[in-house]
């Protein structure tokens, strides 16, 4: 769905508003042969008939167990251990294929200056971080940075963490899925153009504009990496968008 509009128009002055929507479902109705279910290795994701592509496999972790430090999960019935075990793996409902995406904007002129702004969202994306893999390790990557959240563990008896004792590294579980829903405004545009009649006495140019232009300016999100603006399953060391300033002249004879 689309849709533009204009809000304002008054002699020189003009606002114009625009929004765009998009949603997908998608849902795996068959697989070869007889097979209903088939694990994806190294991803965390199952291919499952009557559920969606993308969606997560993975173990539930269920915190820190305040009395010993210890690790905890859930497992495939929901009942809590303090052991890791593939076959408690299940499907969590979230995927890294994102249902919901769009973008709005807005235009504003007066006279010969022009103000633009253009957002884009993504909604109810999933995404494994693996930085945190090896930045919130607990001991297992001892020479890497490590993450201050680490400052938090668990260190006695009663203490009410979502860190394990130093020793309980961090697992490929569910605590490393985060949500990598974003606002992003991509592009901000400021220009003014010479009235027409100025450039006339020039005798030989027909138009100049100079603009200032900004793409990626900031983002609103969750996600505890550098960049949740992705497609895949997995967030690895990815190089974040970067920031870019134009400015720029255009002329015409």
């Amino acid at each position: 769905i689309n849709l533009t509009g204009t809000v304002l128009q008054i002699k020189d002055f003009s606002w114009s508003l625009n929004t765009n929507v998009g949603y997908n479902h998608n849902r795996l109705v068959e697989l070869y042969g007889d097979v209903k279910e088939y694990e994806l290795a190294n991803t965390n994701t199952k291919l499952v008939v009557g559920h969606p592509v993308g969606e997560f496999y993975i173990n539930r972790y269920a915190g820190v167990n305040p009395a010993n430090g210890d690790a905890l999960w859930y497992d495939k019935d929901g009942n809590l251990t303090n052991e890791l075990r593939d076959e408690d793996k299940v499907l969590v409902g979230k995927n890294y294929h994102a249902p919901w995406q769009g973008g709005f904007g807005t235009n504003l002129s007066w006279k010969g200056l022009t103000l633009s702004a253009q957002f884009s969202w993504v909604a109810d994306r999933w995404m494994i971080n693996n930085d945190r893999y090896f930045d919130e390790s607990n001991g297992r990557f001892a020479t890497y940075n490590q993450s201050r959240r680490l400052l938090n563990r668990w260190k006695n008896p009663g203490d009410i963490t979502d860190i394990p004792r130093h020793g309980e590294y961090t697992e490929f579980d569910s605590r490393l899925l985060e949500d990598a829903s974003f606002i992003r405004l991509k592009n901000l545009m400021l220009g003014y153009a010479l009235p027409s009649d100025l450039l006339k006495k020039t005798g030989f140019i027909r138009g100049l504009r100079v603009y200032a232009q900004a793409q990626n300016l900031f983002t609103f999100t969750k996600f505890s990496g550098l960049d949740p603006e992705g497609t895949s399953n997995l967030y690895a060391a990815q190089y974040p968008m970067s920031r870019q300033f134009t400015f720029g002249l255009d002329l015409m004879f």
